[in-house]
């Protein structure tokens, strides 16, 4: 590892990733409206962003061999265009470097339309704007192998764990443009993971082969995940759990939550999981391909799930009742000590409305999940309430499009289901006050 505080490097490195610094500024300087480099490739006096706090620009070096595998220096360019930082390991000690060297007024990290190979995390502070390029691409590296509980039909134990790519840390913090790569690893990782922040912005990412977890916050406040494409994770797509599952991290509280506008496809279980969330909205989503629930609360308060495409489930392990496009859930083993017995522990005060759910066994479900299954009792004490069905279209559901296994003081009215088992299945034993109307069958 080599630290050049001066920028002046050897004169290999100079031809080496001139052109590839220059690029990157220019392009940083037409965003902003800037020229950062003369007609000759030579940073103008006074170049920077102004405004913008202290920019750092994470870029890689021309051919430099250094036994980290791919062949790749990493360097740190500051707002001038001076190196500030090189290393010959992997790209999580460029970023780090970067991010523990915004001030504490905020500055935006941007990496350059490269491949960057981490051999671990790297982690983000307060006021920091992380974002990629069209290309940019962060690849995870595999620590060990590890025992998934509950393999699939296509996996065999052990899996290949990796690292998390991204960690936020800190509050007011964005990391957009980005395509993470978990190159096959499947468990105890997750492309972002945010814990204990406020203000979260994860927008126009994309994540592919693997992770346990895509992409995940857990005891946040003010977090906005829109417009990501999720492509295969391993357990879930967009979720306010934490790999490794039993964490401290899992299953935390989060609240103040906006989850909109994305695609998640080909997930073990959830798709989209806001649990122990409340005031939420999961909007304009699309979910595709999952073996649990394909958007699950669980629980969750004050929130509304609105205005969705969820289709293709086949179900893996379900729960009682079968799973579903859409659930609102009370299930006790998603509950830490601090939340159990609370009102915390209920999902409640939820609006569904306005989805398209297709080719589900479920269309929409409500229920109650004991962890003891013989204790039928939990389904009226425990039962999800104050809950708002309406509006939405549910076809070829092949047991149920509407199911109410458990639930109390509910609204399921105005909905279209089409070629269901049956069009509204409620379980009178487990429920109560439940207002029904208009709802249509074809």
């Amino acid at each position: 590892m080599t630290v050049d505080i001066n920028g002046a490097g050897t004169g290999s490195q100079q031809s080496g990733w001139q052109a590839s610094r220059r690029s990157v500024l220019s392009s940083i300087g037409a965003v902003a409206g800037i020229g950062l480099f003369s007609g000759t490739g030579q940073a103008q006096t006074g170049a920077g962003l102004s405004g913008a706090g202290a920019l750092y620009l994470v870029t890689t070096g021309a051919g430099q061999s250094n036994g980290n595998g791919n062949g790749t220096e990493y360097l740190v360019l500051d707002g001038s265009g001076s190196v500030a930082f090189s290393t010959g390991g992997t790209a999580d000690e460029a970023f780090q470097y970067a991010f523990d060297n915004v001030p504490d007024s905020g500055g935006p990290v941007v990496a350059s339309a490269d491949t960057f190979r981490f051999g671990g995390p790297a982690t983000m502070g307060d006021n920091t704007a992380l974002t990629g390029q069209q290309g940019t691409r962060f690849v995870v590296s595999q620590t060990g192998t590890a025992e998934d509980p509950a393999p699939s039909e296509s996996q065999s134990n052990p899996l290949p764990a990796g690292h998390d790519l991204v960690r936020v840390r800190g509050d007011n913090v964005a990391v957009t443009g980005i395509e993470f790569d978990a190159d096959g690893t499947q468990l105890n990782n997750q492309a972002i993971q945010a814990d204990q922040c406020d203000g979260v912005y994860i927008a126009r990412n994309r994540t592919v082969n693997g992770f346990q977890m895509a992409l995940s916050f857990t005891r946040c406040t003010g977090v906005t995940v829109e417009h990501n494409e999720v492509v295969n994770p391993n357990w879930y797509g967009i979720t306010s759990r934490a790999a490794p599952t039993g964490s401290d991290r899992d299953l935390r509280q989060s609240s103040d939550v906006v989850i909109a506008g994305n695609r998640v496809v080909g997930v073990k279980f959830n798709n989209i999981a806001p649990y122990n969330v409340s005031n939420f909205a999961v909007i304009g989503n699309v979910a595709v391909d999952g073996g649990h629930s394909l958007i699950a609360c669980s629980p969750a308060q004050r929130g509304t799930i609105v205005g969705n495409v969820c289709r293709d489930l086949t179900e893996f392990a379900p729960d009682p009742g079968g799973e579903a496009g859409i659930e609102i859930e009370y299930k006790e083993t998603h509950l830490r000590e601090e939340v159990a017995g609370t009102p915390r522990a209920r999902s409640s005060d939820i609006t569904i409305s306005g989805n398209q759910v297709d080719n589900c066994p479920v269309g929409i479900l409500a229920r109650t999940v004991p962890a003891d299954a013989d204790n039928t009792d939990a389904r009226s004490a425990e039962r999800p309430y104050s809950f708002t069905i309406t509006g939405n279209t549910v076809s070829d559901a092949s047991a149920a499009g509407i199911r109410l296994r458990s639930g109390n003081a509910g609204v399921v009215a105005t909905n279209t289901v089409r070629n269901a088992g049956t069009a509204v299945d409620i379980d009178e034993e487990f429920t109560a006050d439940i207002e029904q109307g208009l709802n249509v069958t074809r």
